[in-house]
């Protein structure tokens, strides 16, 4: 019986052991994501996001809500900053940066934004959800 029960005692402290092995890492990993937010091609760093008064052409009178992202598979080298009208729920893309640096203007028109389960969609109700520091 003593026997019997120091192997099934050990068998116990294994699985514990290799299920905290397994869980450590995943719950680290998570942790991270949390830090960056993708939307199919486009990750959003939520700290870059900010409420501003735009300066490029055809921007609302109001401020919107501009958002630093990068293209999920770029190694963070291509930068674009993208602009979102929360009220009319527009979005448009008014600059990119291909080495992370310099930037090139973009055609700065506003593109409508409906409600279906597009990317661009889920990426405006993300963005206008953040809270703003």
């Amino acid at each position: 019986m003593k026997t019997r029960f120091a192997i099934h005692t050990t068998n116990n402290l294994s699985i514990v052991l290799i299920a905290c092995l397994i869980f450590i890492p995943i719950n680290t990993l998570s942790a991270r994501a949390e830090n960056l937010r993708c939307f199919v091609e486009i990750c959003i760093a939520p700290s870059s996001v900010e409420l501003s008064k735009s300066d490029f052409p055809g921007a609302p009178s109001y401020p919107v809500r501009t958002i630093l992202g990068t293209q999920q598979f770029s190694n963070e080298k291509m930068l674009v900053q993208m602009e979102v009208d929360c009220k009319q729920r527009e979005f448009r893309t008014v600059r990119v940066s291909q080495d992370g640096e310099n930037w090139s203007n973009f055609d700065p028109r506003w593109t409508l934004v409906d409600r279906s389960n597009s990317y661009l969609s889920r990426l405006v109700d993300y963005s206008c959800k953040l809270a703003i520091e």
